[in-house]
């Protein structure tokens, strides 16, 4: 049986994947492209200033199969209550509505903006055990979501 047919990601043209690094440099974000650990994927690397931490390297991949999501692999301090068992960030659920969550069309420097927030959030959370922001807990399997699979014992793997 033929797998059904899906429309190509949003950063299959050249045109979007040179206008979503070219608009990092509006946030002051130096970034460089380059092949993604996802085969077929998107992936670009920078550093951000983050307000009140220290700056931090930044890696933005995109996977074929979720286009959509991105997938935010951060430098420094892990511990955080918002993080999945490979350390990619949890910046908002799946079944957030649209103006809670990323979505392309709203762009690069919308992505970053997003990630310096939960970056800030996380250091707070070091520091005081508080989470400043909406959350939702981890305490049950996503599996649309925690790119994680579950281990052996069918248990997920998440924070």
């Amino acid at each position: 049986m033929r797998a059904r047919w899906r429309p190509p990601p949003w950063f299959a043209p050249p045109a979007p994947r040179i206008r979503f690094v070219r608009d990092l440099a509006a946030v002051g974000a130096v970034a460089a492209a380059r092949s993604s650990t996802y085969p077929g994927g998107f992936q670009v690397d920078l550093t951000i200033h983050p307000d009140g931490i220290e700056p931090r390297q930044v890696s933005i991949q995109f996977a074929l199969g979720a286009p959509d999501t991105p997938h935010v692999l951060v430098d420094g301090p892990t511990e955080s209550p918002h993080r999945y068992s490979n350390n990619t960030l949890c910046m908002w659920y799946p079944d957030d509505p649209r103006d809670r969550r990323w979505v392309p069309s709203y762009g690069s420097a919308d992505l970053i903006v997003r990630i310096a927030a939960h970056l800030i959030r996380e250091a707070w959370w070091r520091q005081t055990g508080e989470w400043i922001g909406p959350e939702v807990s981890h305490g049950r399997v996503d599996r649309h979501n925690d790119p994680t699979p579950p281990t052996r014992d069918g248990a997920p793997d998440v924070p």
